[in-house]
């Protein structure tokens, strides 16, 4: 199955609000998705989140021959599978370009800069070293999945332990976990990969880029960080060039966000090896416990609508005064008891008061565009909803009022000028 391509409208809207400071997903340029790791019950078992994007991490060994030219060292082997529960449009069995470029990155970023001490996975020279697998599952496909398949191998390799071993009569004998406790990996340092995008020419860079943004962005830069802020990696690709001073920019927050992504990590491997000594359930049982059913990890965005202005104009205020009584009864009848304030809409203002406390309005100045955030929590109320359809049909009410006014308004002035040229004609026959 093919991949939907974006329409031209679609990729000049996103352009248009990355040129605002502005993200489909209530971002800002610069912002980062949040993080989840969780760890599962076997060693080098790690669920990571990033946002929607979700990788499942699985590192495992077994004993190899080493190679020739390196015969008192380990090997390591990074595989990302993209099969189609990540994307309708993946196929599982076959190399694609981004399986490609993505294994490259981290090859580059965990064997080439030396993070795992290899000398340390060796058990006799020439003839028996370990050989690590690292196998990368993407569940599920929203974008910067570099990031997120990094953070995943890091968290894997961290929570690893290997068999203990011991040579006896030329013979290796792997001791099990009750006969000896597993062996740590040994890390040197801590490398991940921090994403961006660049938009308009190489003027604009965004951090943590989505699926869409990825797809209309021009050029993207990969920068793999360690938490000591040295480059292990740097990755350019695309059709456009960047400024140098975008590009120090871009790396002094990606070692930033390193730093705190590494910090995260080793916070949650202690608090699972706390969890493991004090006999608590541990494993990915934890992470898909909750109370309500949701269809996003992720809470509800926040919703802004532009040109909307929060003071009632004269004209409104003069119309509510010269109501007649007529329309006052048969308003009355329609509208029956108020449970909110009055709405008043005009064709070019609106005004909405509400006892709702999900909704907060935020006027703005005259000149400038005002903005509606619209704050939903994530447990909302039977009451909540039905003050909202109580507004939505307070609304309809003034909306068909308006409409009211105006056509008695355009009949009583087709009425007069009737009547004048009937009072004209009566003139000019009696002269």
């Amino acid at each position: 199955m093919k991949e939907t391509p974006l329409s031209t409208v679609e990729r000049n809207f996103i352009t248009q609000a990355v040129k605002q400071n502005l993200r489909l997903d209530g971002r800002k340029n610069d912002e980062f998705r949040n993080v989840t790791i969780n760890f599962g019950a076997d060693w080098g078992s790690a669920l990571v989140s990033l946002g929607e994007t979700k990788v499942l991490a699985q590192v495992s060994c077994e004993l190899g021959v080493p190679k020739s030219t390196r015969p008192n060292e380990g090997m390591i082997y990074i595989n990302v599978e993209l099969g189609q529960m990540a994307a309708p449009h993946f196929e599982s069995g076959r190399n694609s370009e981004l399986n490609v470029q993505i294994s490259r990155t981290l090859e580059r970023t965990f064997k080439d800069s030396r993070c795992v001490d290899l000398e340390s996975l060796c058990v006799t020279t020439e003839e028996r070293v370990w050989v690590l697998r690292i196998d990368l599952n993407v569940l599920n496909h929203e974008g910067n999945l570099i990031d997120c398949c990094s953070v995943a191998a890091l968290s894997a390799l961290m929570h690893f332990k290997r068999p203990d071993v011991s040579i006896i009569d030329n013979d290796v004998h792997i001791h099990s976990a009750a006969e000896k406790e597993p062996i740590p990996m040994v890390l040197h340092h801590y490398p991940v990969c921090v994403s961006y995008c660049l938009f308009d020419d190489g003027r604009l860079a965004v951090a943590d880029p989505s699926v869409s943004e990825e797809r209309t962005a021009e050029s993207a830069m990969v920068f793999g960080l360690n938490s000591f802020r040295e480059l292990c990696c740097l990755n350019l690709g695309g059709t456009t060039l960047t400024s140098s001073t975008l590009l120090l920019q871009c790396a002094t927050r990606a070692a930033r966000r390193a730093k705190f992504v590494v910090d995260y990590v080793k916070e949650t491997l202690e608090l699972d090896v706390m969890a493991r000594e004090d006999n608590k359930n541990s494993g990915f049982t934890e992470c898909v416990r909750l109370n309500k059913i949701t269809a996003l990890a992720e809470n509800r965005l926040a919703l802004r609508l532009r040109n909307f202005k929060f003071q009632e104009t004269l004209e409104v205020k003069e119309e509510n005064a010269m109501e007649t009584s007529g329309d006052e009864d048969g308003d009355s009848d329609e509208d029956g008891p108020k449970k909110q304030k009055i709405v008043s809409i005009d064709a070019k203002s609106a005004v909405l008061e509400s006892n709702q406390s999900n909704i907060k309005w935020v006027p703005e100045d005259d000149g400038a565009d005002s903005n509606v955030e619209s704050m939903s929590s994530e447990n909302v109320t039977e009451e909540g909803e039905e003050s909202e359809r109580s507004l939505s049909q307070q609304v309809e009410k003034e909306m068909w009022k308006n409409a009211k006014k105006e056509s008695k308004r355009s009949l009583s002035k087709k009425h007069l000028q009737h009547v004048d040229s009937d009072s004209e004609e009566e003139t000019k026959v009696i002269l």
